[in-house]
């Protein structure tokens, strides 16, 4: 059962984040336009996808007649990232059935995961399922409605007005609110770094070892950051 309250307060949570979501709908919407895909074939890409990067690279790659097993293997390999979230909220979600696991997985979004982690840390009293559940609902209907809206604008809206610029921001407001300790700071450069030099590898495949080199780092910083707190403590 659903926690009704639990669930509103994972879809209010997620409302601030919605003006960089919208952009990043429309443009998916507009691209499948452009690719030629009909309506019917735009909106079950979405719905069965449900992932911005991966719709707008596997778009990408079907206008470029690319072969079909390198359309699957560039959106798994950009939705890796996906694993290590799971990895990280798990222990919030042990003991829930697995049909709940199977939707959560589905509709969780790097926005829900990354509020909702912020949440669990603060709010141990949390429905977690519910909560998660309200959050990605949201997002997965405001998706999904301005995708559609996308698709018929067409190709109204030019390029150049830079709806894309409203992605960044939103995973900036995201990740700033969730930082804590010198730990997190080394972590976001580490990974930023790595991103912006891993940048030109194919298959988006920097994203994940900027990830991957993120938690690394924030890992053994807190490890070595605890270890010198304990030395002082003995002195």
């Amino acid at each position: 059962m659903i926690n009704k309250e639990s669930a509103t307060r994972g879809a209010k949570s997620v409302t601030p984040l919605i003006i960089g979501i919208i952009p990043f709908a429309l443009i998916s919407g507009i691209t499948a336009a452009n690719t030629g895909l009909s309506l019917g074939m735009a909106l079950l890409m979405s719905i069965g996808i449900f992932a911005g990067a991966s719709q707008l690279a596997v778009l990408q790659l079907l206008s470029n007649n690319a072969h079909m097993l390198v359309i699957i293997y560039t959106a798994l390999i950009i939705n890796l990232r996906m694993m290590i979230y799971s990895l990280s909220i798990a222990p919030y979600l042990q003991g829930i059935k697995m049909r709940w696991k199977v939707l959560l997985a589905y509709s969780m979004t790097d926005q829900s995961y990354a509020i909702s982690s912020v949440h669990f840390l603060n709010n141990p009293e949390e429905d977690y399922k519910s909560f998660l559940f309200g959050a990605s609902l949201t997002l997965w209907i405001i998706w999904q409605v301005n995708t559609i809206a996308g698709y018929l604008m067409g190709s109204i809206i030019p390029p150049e007005l830079g709806l894309d610029f409203g992605i960044p921001l939103t995973f900036i407001a995201i990740l700033l609110k969730g930082v804590v300790g010198w730990p997190g700071y080394i972590a976001i450069i580490i990974s930023g770094i790595v991103a912006v030099v891993a940048s030109s590898l194919p298959m988006n495949i920097g994203l994940v070892l900027a990830a991957i080199a993120g938690i690394a780092a924030g890992t053994i910083s807190e490890i070595i950051l605890s270890n010198e707190g304990r030395s002082s403590g003995r002195e």
